[in-house]
């Protein structure tokens, strides 16, 4: 067996990076793929903008595709839990610290800094600790918000909700 020279063995990890990335990107576009080759409107819209309204039924969407590959049940939109996590991001936005979950929710995400929901889904699928709230087995209910303002520190705010 031949042993890799010193230049091949420098440009392995360069390799093994770039691949890394792609399959990353790969995974990316393969979300909320609406038959297109990429991601829904409502996914990459900018929530940075006064007035922007998040379109809930792609993200929730995006959420229960993700879901399903981690074998969690899918999740209904919940309006008492969007107007909830609606004053959770605002409060977020006016603090600046992400709030405490409150009581008799299953799991909470808050995200800050992000433009579009899908950059924010993107964060919270690639750190483990947020995917593993993502995947939540016993929840059954969501709500979702973004909130913008421009005197804030970040910008645009997020917030996840999970019940059961």
């Amino acid at each position: 067996m031949m042993s890799a020279t010193p230049r091949r063995r420098a440009i392995l990890p360069r390799l093994a990076l770039a691949c890394g990335l792609l399959a990353a990107l790969a995974g990316c576009v393969g979300f909320g793929d609406s038959g297109g080759g990429g991601l829904a409107p409502g996914l990459t819209a900018s929530m940075a903008t006064p007035g922007a309204n998040l379109d809930r039924p792609s993200a929730l969407g995006l959420l229960n595709q993700y879901r399903g590959t981690v074998g969690a049940p899918a999740l209904t939109d919940d309006p008492s839990l969007d107007a909830q996590a609606q004053s959770l991001a605002a409060a977020y936005a006016r603090s600046g610290k992400a709030p405490a979950m409150p009581a008799g929710l299953l799991g909470m995400r808050a995200s800050a800094g992000y433009a579009n929901f899908a950059e924010t889904f993107s964060g919270w699928r690639n750190s483990p600790a947020d995917a593993a709230v993502l995947g939540t087995a016993g929840a059954r209910r969501a709500g979702l918000a973004a909130v913008y303002d421009p005197s804030s520190a970040y910008g645009v705010y997020w917030m996840l909700i999970l019940a059961g």
